[in-house]
């Protein structure tokens, strides 16, 4: 994992948002523009500051997960006691489910680790998941009916609201193929906005 704070000098040149399906097929734009090494991902808040994606996840989404279940502590005991743990597009196991690399970056698989967070937090607060079978914590396009989302659609990133929601940059605007699928002020919201492609200073 490439660590931002070690790098050289970088420019954002974009704020591509969510990439979902679109990731692959940009990644490989981007090394033919830019060449392989010569760009990279990464989260500029609205301060200024790089998160890594290790940030993002310690900084923004585990903290939204735990400030949500303080307040929400019969919905954190409802799915710990009833679920083993969750996941998020990809049926995974237990291990897969704490590991923030299970599903970073691999062709063809879209990036997956607000579960991990959804995870780590309720276990950070105490508690044990007791529960035969998993929950898929995601929800599903706009304007499904509730009787037809996953399980655990209720606790998507989407929905879970930043601790600190001052850093999140505002929407300039959306780029061809851009979507917004996610509520305002959540951490969902922070990550994708925040999101900067950088190139190396002098190409």
């Amino acid at each position: 994992m490439e660590r931002l704070q070690q790098q050289g000098v970088w420019q954002t040149v974009e704020r591509p948002g969510y990439l979902g399906k679109r990731r692959d097929a940009a990644y490989r734009e981007w090394n033919k523009m830019f060449g392989e090494g010569n760009w990279r991902i990464g989260n500029q808040m609205a301060n200024g500051e790089m998160y890594s994606y290790e940030d993002i996840i310690w900084k923004v989404y585990v903290p939204g997960y735990e400030k949500y279940f303080l307040e929400h502590p019969i919905e954190a005991r409802f799915i710990t006691d009833n679920y083993s743990y969750g996941y998020d597009k990809t049926l995974c196991t237990e291990k897969e489910a704490f590991d923030i690399y299970a599903f970073y970056n691999k062709p063809g698989v879209v990036n997956q680790f607000h579960n991990v967070a959804f995870n780590v937090a309720l276990t950070n607060l105490g508690y044990r998941f007791e529960g035969v079978e998993p929950v898929q914590v995601r929800e599903g396009k706009p304007g499904t009916p509730d009787s037809w989302q996953p399980a655990g659609f209720r606790w998507s990133p989407g929905r879970i609201m930043a601790v600190r929601p001052e850093l999140t940059p505002e929407l300039i605007e959306l780029l061809p193929g851009q979507t917004i699928w996610w509520k305002h002020g959540s951490i969902e919201e922070q990550y994708q906005l925040s999101k900067v492609l950088q190139i190396k200073s002098g190409l």
